[in-house]
């Protein structure tokens, strides 16, 4: 899914619901285009133009995850409204959607979501500053700039090991 960029001017025509990341201060403004019925949202952020945001459609093609710099919001594509727009405390590296669960990966911290309502499952913070993210059965391995490798549970919710690469 592309986010063609736009200037700040048809960004503000944007109505005020449909614009579900906003930053004052943006360096960057974007349109969402989820086509017809639901139409185009509008998405600002602040970092450089290296960010771009982070996009995932759910397995079942319901929901859509958008995230960038301390944002994340969670699109119900059946009939376009917010389920979920939730700050963050650290900057979003990624989202991975799974049957039932949403993983999103910031810097320090790993969030998982129940798909079924939204909720928070858990949130675990990282002891180093998170690189990448993979899921191995029903581990979630995490690669942090330091090199360690640790590897969360997702049955038991925890981590279970910190090893270096």
């Amino acid at each position: 899914m592309k986010l063609p960029p736009i200037s700040r001017s048809p960004f503000n025509k944007i109505e005020g619901p449909r614009r579900i990341i906003l930053h004052d201060c943006s360096h960057q403004d974007a349109i969402l285009d989820l086509g017809e019925p639901l139409g185009c949202y509008g998405i600002s952020w602040r970092s450089s133009r290296l960010i771009q945001p982070a996009i995932a459609l759910s397995q079942d093609e319901l929901t859509l995850w958008v995230g960038v710099d301390q944002h994340l919001v969670e699109l119900d594509l059946q009939d376009g409204h917010i389920r979920l727009s939730l700050p963050l405390h650290e900057r979003l590296l990624n989202i991975l959607t799974m049957e039932f669960r949403t993983i999103a990966l910031a810097e320090l911290e790993v969030l998982l979501f129940n798909n079924y309502d939204c909720s928070i499952e858990t949130i675990q913070d990282l002891p180093e500053i998170a690189a990448k993210m993979t899921v191995v059965g029903y581990n979630l391995i995490i690669e942090t700039i330091d090199g360690q490798r640790l590897t969360f549970n997702l049955e038991i919710d925890k981590i279970q090991q910190a090893n270096l690469l």
